[in-house]
């Protein structure tokens, strides 16, 4: 079927000890393609490294706000690791990045300042970001219209349809996963009828974020199925057509 998964943890436990199965199920599902997102260095380097081993998943590498240490919060942030690892890598994003403030302890100043050193390390090496946010849009939003130049995903978005349209006015596309197939999420589900078809990505966040069906930390990148099925129910598409727009969309963002 051809499905994309723009954002699952292939790197990380449960999904690693069984990634052949994960993988076969996926395949299963119509679900062939995968971008894996690191949060720190050595997530990071495990993406670069599961995609070098397998030619139909692409990494991302990034520093996550909630894996800020306090080597950043003393010192400052250094992008110098990650800029190496592209130049050595080819990742198709920075990701992923952004801003939590549902974390229990964190800096917004630290964080703001992070996240806008991997913009530039986006706009330096041309590469699109993944972008993580809670309880911190309209802050993001100020941050993301500094650096025109830069475009990506806002994954797993939780923010509401009128966000969502300051969002999309910056060129960047909007990630749906478990949410959109909660009969009662309906900031996301107003959300996908708004956005252009030309912006929607799938995503799973796997093992993550679950669904109407799938517990939290137990989700796969065959879950990405019922997104589709649930993004094309709600806008009125067939299957087929969803796929299409997602596939098309995540190999325009991320052709690297």
């Amino acid at each position: 079927m051809g499905i994309v998964d723009t954002h699952c943890h292939l790197t990380d436990a449960p999904l690693f000890r069984n990634l052949d199965g994960v993988m076969e199920r996926a395949a299963a599902a119509g679900v062939d393609r995968f971008v894996v997102p690191g949060y720190d260095l050595a997530s990071s380097r495990s993406a670069c490294r599961l995609a070098a081993a397998h030619p139909q998943i692409k990494a991302a590498i990034g520093l996550h706000p909630a894996w800020i240490g306090a080597v950043e919060v003393t010192s400052g942030f250094s992008p110098e690791p990650f800029r190496q690892m592209a130049r050595l890598r080819h990742p198709v994003a920075i990701g992923e990045i952004g801003l939590d403030y549902a974390l229990e302890d964190f800096s917004t100043t630290v964080q703001a300042a992070v996240l806008e050193t991997q913009l530039e390390l986006a706009a330096l090496l041309s590469l699109p970001v993944i972008i993580h946010c809670r309880r911190a849009f309209e802050l993001l939003y100020l941050i993301l219209r500094k650096f025109s130049g830069v475009t990506g995903v806002i994954h797993a978005y939780g923010g509401g349809p009128k966000l969502a349209e300051k969002f999309l006015a910056l060129g960047y596309y909007i990630g749906f996963g478990g949410g959109v197939t909660r009969p009662n999420a309906k900031k996301v589900r107003e959300t996908a009828l708004i956005v252009p078809p030309d912006r929607i990505l799938l995503e799973t966040d796997a093992p993550y974020i679950g669904s109407h069906t799938v517990l939290k930390g137990e989700s796969e990148p065959k879950d990405c199925l019922a997104a589709a099925q649930s993004l094309a129910e709600l806008r009125g598409l067939s299957l087929a057509e969803t796929v299409a727009m997602t596939t098309a969309n995540a190999e325009t963002l991320f052709s690297g």
